[in-house]
């Protein structure tokens, strides 16, 4: 059994910095997909007065580009719009909230890396890449047809 003034601390000290990676693919042209990589980190805060965990991501991808193209065949004419290079970035954004039980007389490690799991997986990407909308040339937004094919988190033991 730990205090609550312990857990504060041993959270803030032990999952300050979690480095994760995110592999995705965006639509390059007509059933062509490329593949690209997103590279982040949570933290954990947690506030005693509410009794909550906050996870907390930032992630920063790899430049995104497409140009225009234009595909016509007697089955399929597909326009794709120019996407000029740009990336997908989110700095201190809370994804999840989670009230933890006190008195913490459980093994809070396993409570608070099943509550990352949780927060920070291939379907959560995949809605932060849905609220993200990429500007094509003209400053219209563009549906770059973004989907997250695997999350790995990277703890350090």
């Amino acid at each position: 059994m730990i205090d609550e003034f312990e857990f504060f601390r041993k959270v803030r000290a032990s999952y300050g910095n979690v480095p994760f990676l995110v592999q995705f693919t965006y639509r390059l042209s007509h059933r062509v997909d490329k593949a690209a990589t997103a590279r982040g980190s949570f933290s954990c805060r947690v506030n005693p007065h509410t009794q909550i965990v906050e996870y907390v991501i930032g992630l920063k991808s790899d430049p995104i580009a497409r140009p225009r193209s234009e595909q016509g065949a007697f089955l399929f004419s597909s326009v794709y719009d120019e996407i000029p290079p740009q990336t997908i970035e989110y700095d201190n954004y809370l994804i999840q909230s989670l009230r933890y039980p006190i008195p913490i007389t459980y093994d809070w490690q396993p409570f608070i890396r099943s509550g990352a799991e949780d927060a920070i997986n291939a379907q959560s990407i995949q809605q932060l890449f849905k609220k993200r909308k990429l500007k094509g040339a003209g400053g219209q937004e563009v549906d770059a047809k973004l989907k997250t094919t695997k999350v790995l988190l990277e703890w350090q033991l």
